[in-house]
């Protein structure tokens, strides 16, 4: 019976070295994401202040993705899709990056779904910020 307590006894204190082990590793990679979304958020701000980082809305007309700058609503171009769009924002803003914000909803979850394949088959292309 001794023999019994004892294997339950180590078996606990196992378990919970091992749970303290796993916390500790988590609490330290929770702790780096946190450290790292603020320099990424003030990043992305400051791209789109600088303009280096537009904003776009998008909607759809006659099957054809529109996209506008979201401060100003101004017309930044348009495709048939996120290829398009990427190759026509590049021609016309050059050195800068774009970011779907909003607009159309299934045109947004559309075009996100288009990068996600797009980022899946090319490690050319690069997330706007």
């Amino acid at each position: 019976m001794e023999d019994i307590v004892t294997f339950v006894i180590n078996i606990a204190l196992t378990a919970s070295v091992i749970i303290l082990i796993w916390l500790l590793f988590m609490s330290i990679v929770v702790r780096r994401i946190e450290q790292s979304v603020p320099r990424d958020l003030q990043q992305v701000n400051d791209d789109l202040e600088s303009e280096r980082l537009i904003a776009l809305t998008v909607e759809v007309v006659n099957n054809q993705y529109i996209c506008y700058n979201s401060k100003n609503m101004e017309f930044v171009c348009q495709g048939h899709d996120l290829a398009d769009i990427k190759s026509r924002f590049q021609q016309r803003y050059p050195g800068k990056n774009a970011a779907i914000y909003n607009g159309d909803e299934s045109a947004v979850i559309t075009l996100r779904q288009q990068l996600k394949e797009l980022r899946e088959n090319s490690d050319s292309i690069r997330p706007a910020s």
